[in-house]
């Protein structure tokens, strides 16, 4: 990008070192290679200029470096060392920076020359004593020790200042201690080696020649912090402090490490680098509501920063490193190496978007391997598998998330900052992936809440989104509920199904007049093979079905009639069908009904686990039932059925304007009030009347729609239909006969009410209802005293033989005798003309209709008659047996009695 390019030394596949070390074993420490070479890859930074000022001529401080790891100590360093030994190759360095940055001062910064150097990095413990570092590497050095050794018993501690003055004044010395802390730190101080004191001891001396004698020794060390002893005694002399701190820190500090990263960044065009980045750069403006009189000075912090984000560098440096307890620069040139070498010719400018957990070349790598916290490592894990669950969420569904692996990046790398400012907001976000052009405000809260919602390692702390180890329930449920491949079994559609029967019945334990079936998506061929068998038609029972349509058809009722035909082989005219609301897609295909579903679902498996899952099962279903009582709106029954031609069948489809468990009931009372007509209902029990028709029979054919393209009767359920039966029972339009045993009918002058009261719940339920019949008031037989019928006229079969009955023309019955007055022959108390007792004692005439020997015995008991009770003019007629059977019923007769038998035989038998 703009012909940036990066050092050779971070070109290759795998990233060299990039600390800075005064001698290694390579020979290619910076004290080990030419002055040219080193300096070619240093930026002349504040702190640096001024080291290198503290120990020119006519300087006379010691000079401390403090400074955590990585920041820089050792390469400054190194620049002094060749300071001391290479004026020219410095002074040429100095005077290019001079004319560069447009500062004359740096080029004349005065060196001094003419000292013995000695430098080492005590880190590596190569010197137990550092009198021993002194001797060893001093020209003078063996003479000066010997001279010390030889007080023998009188031997001092620690050599002498006057030992090392005469050392130093035979050659100058510069004595650059790198790591001097952690040496210093690692030293034994017990009363048997009391090593630390000594060391202790021995800096003071060199720290206090150092001031005094600042042409023979120049003192540099570098510490971590001010926190050591070692850099207590070194403070007591007043030394110059290099902390790293200063009002240009931070830009300086920004220009080294492009300096150490490319080789011709202070090249770059500023005005290209501007029109470059300006897309992002006034989004950044606008997201952040940045005020006019601020936006030129943060427009030249990005470009400055080029080809990072200014607010990349701040998270890194400032948050992130710190953080994790990386080692400062070192660490940040790897990471910044990679992370350029895999997008610089990607993006016009580089942020937090662009470390991308699916690519390990992205500067992930590097980071991680600065990240001394495990957890930030465990952390980026958590963020993969929440990648890999967003993008299994969105599998199929033709949602596109353009920004994702941007965001998850950015959202993990800023969420391993410090507790108080780890994760980001929307803008913050929205800022990391705006690259050449804007991104749509709405289509990235869409895209956002996407991924928020269905990772579940992603919290919400007030306006932040943060990444943290722990699960987020909420976020994991609502993740696990977007994945499909989790409902492999349609779990979710059977629970769905269960919420809609509960919001339809209730959910209460008491038996409900009505059964809710919920038909699965594929509602129209053979529904029955994914439901439960106790939701089969066989399973019904007496309850009325409420059968739930998953979704609207086009043509209702030519949809209805077929799927009557197909589907119902009995019982048609029953069926009540609940339809959802016009526009309304597929119960089943509707995927945020599912997801609300899913979660309820998995809420009630998990919450065992968790009882934050308790909570929000209660929060879905709640959601999810107060949609579902809304969803359906209308009804359908049966109101002319064509069996041949089921697309012609009629329905009629009404609103009932209740909402869940009240719809049931709702639509009772529509079919009641509004569908349901009385007189057709009346006139098809008083046409069955005259026929003695059973009730179940009836109870039959009005589950059934009518045939002949006859407007079907509504269905009202078995209690009332009954109750409606009674009610013209009661009005005295028909009679009803139960079983045999007793006859229903209204007495002369009852009323209305009354009858009914008495007579309802008589009908009786299951096989009762084989035996019992309806028929025409005038049918029912009447009462009076029983005669012998005349022995000239045979009894016909069918009908009752009334006592004293004349038969008809043709051998048939005449009309049944009417009651006569008092004292008049068949008058009920007298005896009846021909009666071998005279005028003895009153009979009265009973007569049962033809039924079971069982239901005679039962009318006898009903009529009083005991063993001792006086009979006359039996009648018993039998209207067809056979011979077997006949033969059979004489046999039983009792002995001591004469009979008639008088018996129409078929003719050739």
């Amino acid at each position: 990008m703009l012909g940036l390019s990066l050092r050779d030394e971070f070109k290759g596949r795998r990233l060299k070192g990039t600390a800075i070390e005064l001698t290694n074993k390579n020979n290619t420490g910076a004290t080990q290679v030419l002055a040219s070479d080193f300096l070619r890859i240093t930026y002349p930074s504040h702190d640096l200029l001024k080291a290198i000022e503290a120990i020119g001529p006519d300087q006379g401080r010691p000079v401390t470096l403090k400074g955590e790891r990585g920041q820089g100590k050792s390469h400054l360093m190194g620049v002094l060392y060749h300071a001391f030994t290479d004026h020219s190759a410095t002074g040429n360095w100095l005077n290019n920076w001079s004319h560069t940055l447009g500062d004359a001062k740096i080029g004349e910064i005065p060196l001094r020359g003419g000292m013995h150097v000695i430098s080492e990095s005590l880190h590596r413990q190569r010197y137990k004593f550092l009198w021993d570092l002194v001797f060893d590497n001093h020209p003078n050095g063996n003479y000066c020790r010997g001279k010390w050794e030889a007080l023998g018993d009188k031997k001092p501690d620690v050599p002498s200042d006057e030992i090392l003055l005469e050392l130093f004044k035979h050659t100058p010395t510069a004595l650059i201690l790198d790591e001097f802390q952690t040496w210093y730190d690692g030293l034994t101080n017990t009363k048997q080696y009391p090593w630390r004191t000594w060391a202790f001891n021995f800096i003071q001396v060199l720290s206090e020649i150092a001031m005094e004698y600042p042409e023979y020794l120049v003192l540099v060390v570098s510490v971590r912090n001010g926190n050591t002893d070692a850099f207590q005694q070194i403070q007591r002399v007043n030394p110059i402090i290099v902390d790293f701190k200063g009002p240009s820190a931070k830009t300086d500090r920004l220009r080294l490490l492009l300096h150490r990263l490319f080789e011709n960044r202070i090249q770059v065009d500023a005005a290209a680098i501007q029109e470059l980045v300006e897309p992002h750069v006034n989004e950044y403006f606008r997201l952040k509501n940045i005020a006019p009189a601020e936006q030129e000075r943060i427009r030249g912090e990005f470009i400055e920063a080029w080809p990072y984000a200014p607010h990349l560098m701040d998270l890194l440096e400032d948050q992130v490193l710190i953080a994790t307890s990386a080692q400062g620069t070192r660490d940040l040139i790897r990471i910044l190496a990679d992370l350029f070498k895999h997008n610089g010719e990607k993006q016009p400018i580089l942020t937090a978007a662009d470390f991308r957990l699916d690519d390990e070349y992205s500067g992930i790598t590097a980071l991680l391997d600065s990240v001394a916290n495990q957890h930030h490592a465990k952390l980026r894990d958590k963020a993969l598998r929440n990648l890999e669950a967003v993008n299994d969420a969105i599998a199929g569904s033709g949602h596109k998330l353009p920004h994702l692996e941007e965001i998850i990046g950015a959202l993990w790398l800023r969420s391993l900052a410090e507790i108080n400012q780890a994760g980001a907001d929307r803008d913050t976000l929205h800022v990391d992936v705006t690259r050449d052009q804007p991104v749509d405000d709405n289509a990235f809260q869409v895209e956002l809440t996407s991924i928020v919602e269905n990772s579940f390692n992603i919290h919400e702390d007030g306006n932040r989104f943060i990444f943290r180890e722990e699960e987020n329930p909420q976020a994991k449920l609502i993740a696990s509920a977007r994945n499909e491949k989790l409902f492999q079994n349609e779990e979710d559609r059977w629970h769905l199904a269960k919420e809609v029967r509960y919001v339809l019945e209730g959910g209460g334990d008491v038996e409900l007049p009505h059964r809710v079936i919920v038909l699965p998506q594929a509602w129209k061929n053979n529904p029955w093979e994914k439901l439960d068998d106790s939701d089969a038609p066989a399973n019904w029972g007496n309850r009325i079905p409420i059968v739930v349509l998953p979704e609207s058809p086009a043509n209702t009722e030519a949809a209805l009639g077929e799927w009557l035909r197909d589907n119902l082989q009995i019982n048609r005219n029953v069926v009540r069908f609940l339809l959802p609301r016009d526009g309304s897609s597929n119960l089943f295909l509707d995927r945020d009904l599912l997801i609300l579903a899913r979660c309820v679902y998995l809420a009630e498996r998990w919450k065992q686990e968790n009882p934050e899952y308790g909570r929000l099962q209660t929060k879905y279903q709640k959601e999810l039932r107060d949609i579902l009582k809304l969803r359906f709106d209308r009804f359908a029954i049966i109101s002319n059925w064509n069996f041949q031609k089921p697309q012609s069948c009629r329905f009629s489809i009404e609103s009932h304007k209740a909402e869940g468990a009240k719809i049931p009931e709702a639509v009772d009372k529509a079919i009641r009030e509004n569908l349901f007509m009385p007189e057709d209902f009346d006139a098809f029990i008083l046409a069955a009347a005259p026929n003695n028709e059973p009730i179940s029979k009836l109870l039959r054919e009005l589950r059934e729609p009518r045939p002949g393209g006859e407007d079907c009767i509504p269905w009202l359920g078995e209690t009332l239909v009954k109750e409606r039966i009674v009610r013209l029972c009661a009005r005295g339009e028909v009679a009803i006969n139960l079983r045999g045993m007793e006859y229903l009918q209204a007495h002369d002058g009852e009323d209305e009410e009354a009858a009914f009261k008495r007579m309802r719940g008589k009908i009786g339920t299951g096989k009762h209802l084989e035996e019992t019949h309806i028929l025409l008031p005038q049918n029912v037989p009447a009462t009076g005293g029983l005669t012998q019928p005349d022995p000239g006229h045979p009894m016909p079969p069918g009908g009752t033989v009334f006592p004293g009955q004349p038969t008809g023309e043709h051998g048939g019955l005449a009309d049944p005798p009417q009651s006569g007055k008092p004292g008049e022959s068949g008058a009920p108390g007298q005896p009846a003309p021909g009666s071998i007792f005279g005028g003895g004692g009153d009979f009265t005439q009973l007569s049962a209709p033809a039924t079971s020997s069982l239901n005679l015995l039962g009318k006898i008991e009903q009529w009083g008659i005991g063993t001792g009770t006086q009979l006359r003019g039996l009648t018993l007629r039998v209207d067809q047996l056979t011979g077997a059977q006949l033969q059979e019923l004489i046999r039983k007769l009792p002995d001591g009695m004469t009979y008639a038998l008088d018996l129409e035989k078929e003719d050739g038998q």
